[in-house]
């Protein structure tokens, strides 16, 4: 993947740098994080074009992460068939009041671009999306790009691999608290219920 990477950034110039960035927002599975960082290494651009790339390759990502939102935006009409709709209007209006921040947030890791797909199923306001986006991609692509300018490409691979690997596993950790910590309140809810019932019962029976 490592010597495709470089054979691309070769061959296409910058090009290369906005359709590789252009294929991850669109959620598939592509190192656009890595065509960044190998674009500033191999090339070498001016600090001038450097910042002008950061900036046209953050908006082409954020014009094409609008395509997962706009499938997440249609798929909720299927969900609300499968899915009771209270439940449904009820994660819609926690994402929109307080997960909106993990659209910019998320970006620079591996389930950024699936964000966009929960962003759209809780119709977040397209103009929100689109500068949290933005907001969030922008500086990851700029400081991928110095870094590769400044020739650090091997250590900051190796670094991003670690960070993800560290990330997946704390949010497993923190999925499987979260899914404990339900089944064992939901529990402990069934049998303070069944109490009050024999309660009730008992008393009825005086």
């Amino acid at each position: 993947m490592f010597d495709f990477v470089i054979n691309l950034i070769k061959e296409l110039g910058m090009w290369g740098l906005f359709a590789g960035n252009a294929i991850e927002a669109s959620s598939l599975p592509f190192p656009g994080a890595l065509v960044t960082l190998t674009y500033g290494y191999l090339l070498d651009p001016s600090w001038t074009k450097l910042i002008i790339l950061a900036f046209t390759s953050s908006l082409v990502y954020t014009v094409c992460s609008y395509i997962p939102y706009g499938i997440g935006y249609k798929l909720k009409d299927k969900l609300n068939e499968k899915t009771s709709s209270k439940k449904l209007a009820k994660g819609q209006k926690w994402f929109r009041k307080c997960g909106l921040w993990s659209i910019a947030i998320t970006r620079p890791l591996g389930i950024g671009n699936y964000i966009s797909y929960v962003a759209g199923i809780s119709k977040v306001n397209k103009w929100t999306f689109g500068g949290l986006t933005f907001i969030g991609i922008f500086p990851i692509t700029l400081t991928m790009l110095i870094v590769g300018k400044n020739g650090n490409l091997k250590y900051v691979q190796s670094l991003m691999s670690n960070i993800q690997t560290y990330l997946l596993i704390g949010g497993a950790i923190l999925l499987i608290g979260f899914l404990s910590y339900k089944y064992f309140y939901r529990f402990k809810a069934k049998n303070t219920s069944c109490l009050d019932d024999e309660s009730s019962i008992a008393k009825q029976t005086e």
